[in-house]
């Protein structure tokens, strides 16, 4: 049975199709894990023979993918002008279900008299952290509320204290109408067992563990062409944000004790970059800095490196790097952080690691021992096969069929 047979056969009959929604704030072109995460959700549904569209505030094309995809235009204050955009938008759409795939999609789509035929994925710890990362004074918070807030505005906040102080009743007010809202969701969907237990902790209601989908044959045929820069034979590989949750502070350091003498490429940018090239120097490591890249390079070169190295702070909802690593079997050296042991199983698809320290160690071994790289990689793409369409979708399926 060829391929297209199969998927024909897996689709869904026209009087079990739904028609689903998705409002997002961030989709492709231009995006981070989230945005592709979404598309990835949009095409396994159309794979599966459900009518999708898309309603974003991100700009880029109309038809994506041949994807029914429309670009909103929220003028004014970001926080107030996204949520009624994709109010005006839901209001439109009188059948089918909603799926907001972030904050302040959630709170347009669950505005109208249809909140119980939403549901919401939550991604990050927008429902329990204002700046939605949980990091305060580059550690983790444990807890939220008038007192940590006093800490975490410093540098996020004009102003000296107490005066910064003054955007302490703002913040637990936002924070309070996320949660209203997302308490009328019809279902809340959580990337992560890490990401559910937070929002259970915290009262919301309806929550289950839905991952993002990720599909392995899309991933590796984008990674088997070369890459539109040069690579190292050799390198280790690091991708995302260079910011304090990402753990951009450790990188440096733990590459310069791994002491494998390999190059290090940088996919990403942020308010760190400067900070990695004095590291480098410093440590005497080979930096190779590229800033922002297209998602088909950054694929290419994951899947040219010899590991990718993950120091992640802030606990990870469900990282999208290390689901594409998986798929492309690239080994990992990855902090234990939120939903990064769901992803990995130490020793068998990767090393997790609790410290920087035991993260050098674990670059080392990976840099100098082949026969484990090889072992890993299986591991991986096996692994990856719990987040391919084909395990998900029918699980999706079901929330909306609850929903409609």
């Amino acid at each position: 049975m060829g391929p297209p047979l199969r998927a024909a056969r897996r689709r869904a009959p026209e009087d079990r199709a739904v028609r689903v929604v998705l409002l997002t704030e961030v989709y492709p072109p231009r995006a981070g894990g989230a945005g592709w995460s979404t598309r990835a959700l949009a095409l396994g549904l159309r794979e599966a023979g459900h009518f999708v569209s898309v309603a974003t505030t991100s700009p880029g094309p109309p038809d994506p993918d041949g994807l029914d995809v429309c670009r909103l235009v929220a003028r004014g204050r970001k926080r107030l002008a996204v949520p009624r955009a994709f109010a005006a938008h839901a209001a439109n759409e009188v059948d089918g279900v909603l799926h907001a795939q972030h904050s302040l999609s959630a709170l347009g789509g669950l505005a109208g008299a249809r909140a119980s035929q939403v549901a919401v994925t939550v991604r990050d710890h927008w429902p329990v952290c204002f700046w939605s990362t949980r990091i305060s004074q580059g550690a983790l918070c444990p807890r939220c509320g008038t007192v940590p807030m006093t800490r975490c505005v410093k540098g996020r906040v004009p102003g000296p204290a107490p005066f910064s102080w003054g955007a302490i009743p703002y913040m637990r007010a936002d924070l309070a109408e996320k949660r209203a809202a997302l308490a009328r969701a019809g279902a809340t969907l959580a990337v992560s067992q890490a990401i559910a237990s937070e929002l259970t902790a915290a009262g919301i209601p309806r929550v289950e563990v839905l991952p993002n989908v990720v599909d392995a044959a899309e991933t590796r045929a984008i990674a088997a062409a070369e890459p539109s820069f040069p690579l190292p034979e050799r390198f280790l590989l690091f991708v995302g944000k260079l910011e304090e949750n990402k753990g951009a502070r450790l990188l440096v350091p733990a590459v310069a004790a791994a002491g494998t003498g390999l190059p290090l490429v940088v996919l990403g940018e942020g308010s760190l970059a400067h900070a990695l090239k004095f590291d480098a120097a410093a440590g005497g490591v080979s930096l190779i800095l590229r800033g922002w890249a297209h998602r088909e390079d950054v694929l290419r070169a994951m899947g040219r490196a010899t590991a990718i190295v993950f120091p992640s702070l802030w606990p990870e909802p469900l990282s999208r790097v290390l689901l594409e690593a998986l798929a492309l079997g690239v080994p990992m050296a990855a902090m234990d952080t939120g939903g990064t042991r769901e992803i990995i199983e130490d020793a068998q698809s990767g090393l997790v690691v609790e410290d920087a320290a035991a993260l050098s160690d674990a670059v080392g071994r990976l840099a100098g021992d082949a026969d484990l790289r090889r072992r890993l990689a299986g591991g991986a793409r096996a692994r990856a096969e719990r987040f391919s369409p084909a395990a998900l979708i029918p699980r999706y399926e079901a929330v909306y069929r609850r929903l409609r």
